[in-house]
Order: structure tokens, then C-alpha cells, then sequence
């Protein structure tokens, strides 16, 4: 079985779409996105509706739980757009029933099983989704992701690609950010696992991003935290 795995979305409709072409040449049987479709640029819905249409398999990131706060408190609306830009008040307005719905329904995290893999799926980290593991993670989360006893544990959360052997049993995989890359590339990244050979491929899609630098542009030109990734 040929899986894909995307991560970290944030609205970028234009990479999604590119990733999705690019996965049906791919001959892949299953996709999974490991969390946060939502916050940081301005087509939401439409990531949705791709998921939907597509039946692609989501758990739930921290943008996620970040959304809802701000459906529910303006005064949080206010705090979250200060750090994630226009993004947040754009949620409110393109956003509909069928979204809400679909991203209030999504879980934290999944174990999936094939053949005789165990294979945990979670945005940050099996316990919680605000866990940041980076390359250079320090024994204690090593120890705490070994308590696991999977043989493959996907994450997201970073935006930086990662595959590291925990033991001979576990192995930790991020496949990047789609939407978001935070490795110094470009492109839209992600990762395709051949259960067949235990393989995993790293990939990158490249896509138009001339629509997203003018929606930067014009919603959060001041942002220069979200200039940095695109406007370089």
C-alpha cells in the first residue's frame, strides 16, 4: 500500500491543489493529513471542500482547536489575529456548516494497522497537539514516544521534514508542511510511505504563488511573519 501524508495546511488552497494533482500520478491508495488546515492564509473552505471531496482521512492540529476558541470569544479572535494575522477573521466569514462540522468531528489522534504495523497518527505529539518534536529532541521525548510501541509515529506541528529511528522498533516521521514549509523550501512538502518496503519518500510540489503573495499583500502586508515564508 502507497500512502500519502500532508500536514500543516493553514488555508493555502493553491498548494493543497498542487499536492492533491500530484498525488493522484502518484498511484497512491490512501491519504492522511495530520492536522492544521485552518489559520495563517485565506482560502479555508476550500481546503475543506477538497478533503471532503476526496475523502481524505484528517485528525485535528492545534490551529484547529485555536478556531474554535475564536468562534466562540471575540476577545480571543482578537488575541489570535494579532499573532496569525487576518486569517482568523477571514475563518468566521468563508467558513460554513458543513466545515464547522467537518473539523469539529476530527480526531486528536488515530492508530491505524497493516499488515503487522502499528502506525499512530498525531499533529504534535500522541499526547498532545502543542508538542513540539524537532530533529534534535531530548531524551525524555524520546522515552515518552517509545511508551508508545508503534512502529511508525507521523507528525506534523514543525513544518520540517523529519525521519529519525527511535530503536529498532520505532520510527518517527514528519512529512513537512503543505501549506507552510519552515526547512528553507519553497515548495509544498510532503511524504509518501510504501507499506510494501517500509519506505518513505519525501516530496515536493512546486505550485503558483502568485495569488498567495497577493492575498499576503493584501490582507497582512504589515505581517512580516508571514512575508518571510513566500516574499523572499
Amino acid at each position: 500500500m502507497r500512502i500519502a501524508f500532508i500536514s500543516d495546511i493553514h488555508g493555502n488552497y493553491d498548494a493543497l491543489r498542487a499536492v492533491a494533482n500530484d498525488i493522484k500520478k502518484s498511484k497512491i491508495d490512501k491519504i492522511y493529513c495530520l492536522g492544521d488546515i485552518v489559520n495563517y492564509y485565506y482560502e479555508p473552505h476550500k481546503c475543506i471542500d477538497l478533503f471532503i471531496k476526496n475523502k481524505i482521512k484528517c485528525i485535528k492540529g492545534n490551529h484547529e482547536k485555536i478556531l474554535f476558541e475564536t468562534l466562540k470569544s471575540q476577545n480571543k479572535k482578537i488575541y489570535y489575529a494579532e499573532i496569525y494575522g487576518q486569517s482568523i477573521n477571514i475563518n468566521s466569514k468563508k467558513l460554513r456548516y458543513k466545515h464547522i462540522f467537518f473539523l469539529k468531528n476530527l480526531k486528536k489522534k488515530l492508530t491505524i494497522k497493516i499488515k503487522n504495523l502499528k502506525i499512530i497518527l498525531a499533529h504534535g505529539s500522541p499526547w498532545s497537539e502543542n508538542t513540539y518534536i524537532y530533529p534534535n529532541f531530548k531524551n525524555k521525548i524520546k522515552n515518552n514516544l517509545i511508551k508508545y510501541k508503534a512502529d511508525y509515529i507521523f507528525l506534523g506541528h514543525t513544518h520540517i521534514p523529519m525521519n529519525i529511528k527511535l530503536n529498532r522498533k520505532t520510527s518517527i516521521i514528519n512529512p513537512g508542511s503543505v501549506g507552510q514549509p519552515r526547512n528553507k523550501c519553497n515548495n509544498a512538502c510532503w511524504a509518501i510511505f510504501d507499506t510494501s518496503n517500509c519506505q518513505i519518500n519525501f516530496m515536493e510540489t512546486k505550485y503558483n504563488k502568485k495569488k498567495l503573495i497577493q492575498s499576503i499583500v493584501k490582507y497582512d502586508g504589515s505581517n512580516s511573519k508571514l512575508k518571510k515564508y513566500f516574499l523572499n
